[in-house]
C-alpha cells in the first residue's frame, strides 16, 4: 500500500497528457496543413479555368448571320451568290474550347477540390452542351462533303473556295473574299436539298453554341466569385 502511495499518478498524468496534447496537436497541425495546400491547389485549379474559359468565349455572330443568311436565301430558277457564301457554305468550323485544365482535374479526381457544388454542376452541364454540338458539328461535316459539295461542284468549279488560305482568313476574319465575284446556280433539288440540311444542323449548332455561351458566362461569374474569397 505505501508503494502504491509512492508512485508519482501526478507527473504520470501530467506527462500522459503532455503526450495526448501533443498527438493531437500534431494531427491537427498535419490537419491544417493538409487543408493549405487543398486550398492552394483549389485556387490554382479556378485561377487556370478562369484562364481557360475567357480565351473559350464563343464566337457567335458569324455563324449566326450565316445561318440567317441561308435561311433568307430563295432558290427560285436562279440562285446568285458571291464566294464569300461559297466559302461559308462549304465551310464547316467547330467550336473547339480551351478545356484542358477541365479535363485534367476530371481525370486526376482534383474537380472534387472545387467546393462550389454549383460551380461543378455548371462544369458538368458544360461538358455535355460541348458534347451534343460537337455531335451537330459532326453532321454538318457530312452534309457538306457528302451533299452541299456535290450539289455545288456540278455547277461551278470549287478550287477557289477550297484554298486553304480563304478559308482560315474568312473565318478568322483576316481575309474577305472579293463580295464582287458573283457566282450563278441554277436550282435543282440536289442544291435546295444539301441548303435545307445545312440550315437544319446549323440552326441547332448556333442554338449548341448560344446555350454554351450562357453556361460558360454563369461558370465565370463562379470562378470569379471563388478567386475573390
Amino acid at each position: 500500500m505505501q508503494k502504491y502511495r509512492d508512485i508519482a499518478w501526478l507527473r504520470i498524468i501530467a506527462e500522459g497528457t503532455a503526450i495526448i496534447i501533443s498527438i493531437l496537436l500534431a494531427f491537427a497541425i498535419d490537419a491544417w496543413w493538409q487543408r493549405q495546400s487543398e486550398l492552394e491547389q483549389a485556387d490554382a485549379l479556378i485561377a487556370s479555368l478562369h484562364a481557360d474559359f475567357t480565351s473559350s468565349q464563343s464566337p457567335l455572330n458569324a455563324l449566326t448571320e450565316f445561318r440567317d443568311h441561308l435561311a433568307g436565301t430563295a432558290i427560285d430558277g436562279e440562285l446568285v451568290v458571291s464566294m464569300e457564301w461559297v466559302v461559308a457554305a462549304i465551310g464547316a468550323p467547330t467550336y473547339s474550347p480551351t478545356d484542358a485544365t477541365l479535363q485534367a482535374a476530371i481525370s486526376s479526381g482534383q474537380i472534387e477540390l472545387i467546393e462550389d457544388v454549383e460551380l461543378r454542376t455548371r462544369l458538368a452541364l458544360w461538358r455535355q452542351q460541348l458534347d451534343d454540338t460537337q455531335e451537330d458539328e459532326l453532321l454538318i461535316r457530312e452534309v457538306v462533303v457528302h451533299h452541299l459539295v456535290p450539289a455545288l461542284s456540278q455547277q461551278i468549279r470549287l478550287s477557289r473556295a477550297f484554298d486553304f488560305d480563304t478559308i482560315v482568313g474568312w473565318f478568322l476574319n483576316q481575309r474577305t473574299p472579293d463580295a464582287n465575284d458573283e457566282l450563278r446556280l441554277r436550282a435543282s433539288t440536289m442544291l435546295e436539298g444539301a441548303l435545307a440540311e445545312r440550315i437544319f444542323y446549323t440552326t441547332f449548332v448556333v442554338q449548341g453554341l448560344a446555350d454554351i455561351q450562357k453556361t460558360q458566362t454563369e461558370i465565370l461569374r463562379l470562378l470569379e466569385k471563388d478567386m475573390r474569397r
